[in-house]
């Protein structure tokens, strides 16, 4: 068998399981051209290694691209047409450097009172519910694009559930909702009625269509400006409507280490509430509540000395207002 061959076998099973596989077939497609139509037992790590390293990619595309030939190899593996995986070393992941901002509740109560008045005459996405999504993106610390791909069906309001479907940062989960969110949710749900609002998602557009998580950044950006939140000073990172999952998380972190709760029992059962992947990515909020770090802040910044954390008011105010 060639690898010719194997990349179209391949790519017409995964396509009969129900995957596009476009961008994947764009891969292999380029890993033919760099090694050439040799039989697939002949290739070898120095084929792979060529291919993966003949540009200038950034470590998040090289390890994309590992993961996506790794089992591809896999595959013939598994089915005897090679006797080795030809895998070069993958390189190690990256740490994100990205700081989500975190709002404080006063930003969030300026957010929520913006909401009506903030509209347009071409908007689709109609206050009340763009309002109710920012209330269960903060409620729930959920991703826009399970919130807005929610269904009728997934909420539950007379026992308190919602069932988010997940996507490829987070799980498929049912989760419990407070009674506060409840309320909101009949209250929108009576409204739609009203409106005559019949579509099968839960939030919707004017005109019944689905609501993409585009549109909602789009029209949270405009919102974010009206309530004037400008985010850190000096920074050239935004505040956006993702960042309010990071202010879940902080906000619910902050009140556990507020009333001694023993963290290494709530960041498991705080990770599989949001539905995130591994404990590590629930840990690193825990490098974005100011409680945690208040004594490496005392000796960075003591009264009696100036240094930069002491001339910083506006840091250090923004770490007690959480």
């Amino acid at each position: 068998m060639t690898l010719e061959q194997a990349i179209t076998r391949y790519i017409r099973h995964k396509q009969c399981l129900g995957i596009g596989f476009s961008k994947a077939n764009c891969c292999f497609r380029s890993l033919l051209r760099s090694a050439g139509n040799e039989p697939l037992n002949q290739i070898n790590v120095n084929h792979v290694s060529r291919f993966l390293n003949c540009s200038q990619a950034s470590s998040t595309v090289f390890r994309a691209k590992h993961s996506l030939l790794r089992r591809f190899f896999e595959y013939w593996l598994a089915h005897g047409e090679i006797a080795e995986l030809p895998m070069p070393i993958n390189r190690p992941p990256q740490r994100s450097t990205f700081l989500p901002y975190i709002y404080s509740r006063e930003e969030l109560r300026r957010l929520l009172r913006s909401a009506p008045s903030c509209r347009t005459s071409n908007d689709k996405i109609h206050p009340k519910t763009l309002r109710t999504i920012l209330l269960m993106l903060y409620a729930t610390g959920t991703s826009v694009g399970e919130v807005t791909a929610l269904v009728n069906d997934a909420i539950d309001l007379q026992n308190g559930l919602v069932t988010f479907g997940g996507n490829q940062r987070t799980i498929s989960r049912t989760i419990p909702i407070g009674k506060d969110l409840i309320r909101v949710i009949q209250q929108y749900v009576r409204w739609r009625k009203k409106a005559g609002s019949n579509g099968d998602f839960l939030f919707s557009r004017t005109d019944g269509g689905g609501i993409s998580p585009s549109a909602v950044l789009h029209n949270f950006e405009r919102l974010r400006k009206k309530a004037g939140i400008t985010g850190y000073r000096e920074s050239s990172q935004k505040p956006c409507v993702r960042d309010i999952r990071a202010t879940f998380a902080v906000h619910q972190i902050a009140s556990w280490i507020k009333k001694s709760r023993d963290l290494n029992v709530m960041l498991p059962a705080l990770g599989a509430y949001m539905g995130t992947i591994g404990l590590e990515s629930t840990e690193r909020y825990l490098r974005l509540t100011p409680q945690r770090f208040q004594n490496a802040l005392n000796i960075l910044s003591p009264r009696k000395q100036w240094t930069r954390w002491q001339n910083d008011p506006a840091l250090l105010e923004f770490l007690t207002s959480l």
